[in-house]
């Protein structure tokens, strides 16, 4: 109850996206597509393909909570189904925190599925960046995976996002000294 006081939905209009995502290695490119929508209330739903497992989709539902002052917050909780070839359900969170020119965001997930418990994990998605120039930012990110009864597994990588208007194009390196490199190539627009 007291969050519902300090935290309170700023959106005076609707908002929704579309994402596209390219992950790239010595051997694949997966494609993982994502569309958004954010109502005038904060009510939010998203949809996805390849993002908990192949040949995978999602669908995901919340609600936006936003505080704006001279440090920016934002937080969506939400939960949704997995069907594919992993099928169950999943609980997440996006929470991004913005002062001046670092913007920070996590995406935190945790997924279960209703026929191998073996293939329950959470997954963690960390950026930090600082705006560099008007329409260009870079950062370090952070994966996490922990596989149910496995070690976690930690991925470190470099990112720069350069802004077109409603169009963004981030690039991410992973593991960019080790033989398990990979890239994530992003193009995003935002459809407000």
């Amino acid at each position: 109850m007291m969050l519902s006081g300090w935290w309170h939905n700023t959106s005076a209009q609707s908002k929704a996206g579309l994402e596209q995502y390219y992950y790239m290695d010595n051997k694949t490119v997966t494609i993982n597509p994502k569309g958004w929508y954010q109502s005038k209330k904060g009510w939010y739903v998203e949809g996805r393909y390849n993002y908990e497992a192949a040949k995978t989709m999602s669908v995901m539902a919340g609600k936006t909570f936003d505080y704006t002052s001279a440090v920016s917050l934002s937080f969506t909780p939400m939960a949704g189904l997995v069907k594919g070839q992993l099928n169950g359900a999943a609980i997440a969170a996006n929470t991004s925190i913005d002062y001046k020119k670092f913007l920070f965001s996590l995406q935190s997930q945790y997924t279960f599925s209703i026929q191998d418990k073996a293939d329950n994990f959470m997954y963690n998605w960390a950026d930090i960046s600082y705006e560099l120039l008007h329409n260009l930012s870079a950062g370090i990110s952070l994966q996490q995976t922990n596989i149910y009864r496995c070690k976690g597994q930690s991925e470190i990588g470099f990112f720069l996002k350069e802004v077109f208007g409603k169009w963004e194009l981030p690039v991410y390196i992973f593991n960019a000294t080790g033989n398990e490199r990979y890239m994530v190539v992003g193009l995003t627009v935002d459809l407000k």
